[in-house]
């Protein structure tokens, strides 16, 4: 380690002595987080004892720059304290969370590519979920500008089991592929719009035999900001269409609509009110025109955990088919240096009717 740092060092001062500048970063994070786990993620059964354990998020950074290129890697280790045995030969827990490479061009251009966390905006549609020990990352391409306040991203995705010498079958991710596309617009220090289009294809497989195909969803829609010195109102306004990834696919038409209002009280404290709405699937309504369509809002790679409450209770691995949610919540948040302290009140209702079993 130490002489792959010295030749990375010979090589910066190589670089620079020819008019160039470069960066060598080494970096790391280790991160245990102990819980306890009592009615997070469904609602407590008192026949069902309480969870408790430590899990660990053990990261090395590797991140060199100068003004032509970037390159970044990224070494992760996430387990429970006690998983493995101590007297242990190998696992499966590490992993490598970034691998990517990012060419600068011109004129604000460049070309990104490898594995890499994916981040718009408010985390509502792409986030790294960062909450998660393990985190998300992606493996695409991504043709980036960024000049005078606009942002443009154009990123690609193509996944595939393994290299095979037949067929292209993805069964071990989430998708098989898609193509997005983000505009950010910074107009003055007050205001900021940003529209994004995702056509995410998911691989259709049909049992009886072994065929399989892509079907493709489309997202797109807005996240606008406006900011003062007190105030900030956030929109987020999103429309789904297409078809699921069902052998026998259905189409889909589906909505996200949420409103921030965010006001700040004194130097360390801040009021919020927000209300959320995910479009969901009736129970009530059987008719053949109504159940042919999903009407259930996915938001596919947002952190969900940071929406709709931290207890995790909606769109944290459940949301398949849901009846949607509506959010209506109020915040008070105080912060003091790098410490926080929030209040959180939620009132939850469903999106679409539910069936009563009362009635």
């Amino acid at each position: 380690m130490k002489n792959a740092i010295k030749l990375l060092t010979l090589a910066c001062l190589f670089l620079y002595s020819n008019l160039s500048i470069c960066q060598f970063i080494l970096s790391g994070q280790i991160r245990p987080r102990m819980e306890y786990r009592h009615g997070y993620k469904s609602l407590p059964d008192s026949a069902v004892s309480a969870a408790t354990f430590v899990d660990q998020r053990s990261r090395l950074n590797f991140d060199f720059r100068n003004e032509n290129y970037q390159v970044k890697l990224v070494l992760q280790d996430v387990r429970v304290w006690g998983a493995t045995p101590q007297l242990n030969s190998s696992d499966a827990y590490s992993s490598v969370h970034e691998a990517w490479g990012e060419a600068f061009i011109r004129n604000g251009w460049s070309l990104k590519f490898g594995r890499q966390e994916i981040i718009y905006d408010d985390h509502r549609l792409f986030g790294n979920v960062d909450w998660a020990q393990q985190a998300r990352s992606h493996d695409a391409i991504a043709i980036k500008f960024r000049k005078n306040g606009l942002a443009l991203n154009i990123v690609g995705a193509y996944n595939q089991d393994n290299a095979s010498l037949a067929g292209t079958s993805a069964t071990l991710g989430t998708y098989k592929a898609f193509q997005s596309v983000w505009i950010n617009k910074v107009f003055n220090e007050n205001l900021k719009i940003s529209l994004l289009f995702l056509n995410l294809g998911k691989q259709a497989i049909d049992q009886s035999n072994g065929s399989y195909w892509d079907n493709y969803t489309q997202t797109f829609g807005t996240h606008t900001r406006y900011r003062t010195e007190k105030i900030s109102v956030i929109f987020n306004g999103y429309y789904q269409v297409g078809k699921t990834n069902e052998t026998t696919a259905n189409d889909v038409s589906a909505y996200n609509v949420g409103l921030n209002l965010n006001y700040k009280l004194s130097k360390n404290y801040d009021l919020s009110l927000g209300y959320e709405l995910l479009s969901g699937n009736s129970q009530m309504d059987t008719t053949p025109d109504y159940v042919a369509d999903q009407h259930a809002f996915n938001p596919y790679f947002g952190t969900n955990h940071k929406f709709n409450g931290y207890m995790d209770y909606f769109y944290v691995g459940n949301w398949s088919g849901s009846v949607g949610l509506q959010d209506i919540a109020l915040k008070l948040k105080y912060r003091k240096k790098k410490a926080f302290l929030g209040l959180d009140a939620h009132i939850f209702m469903a999106a679409a009717k539910v069936f009563d079993s009362f009635k």
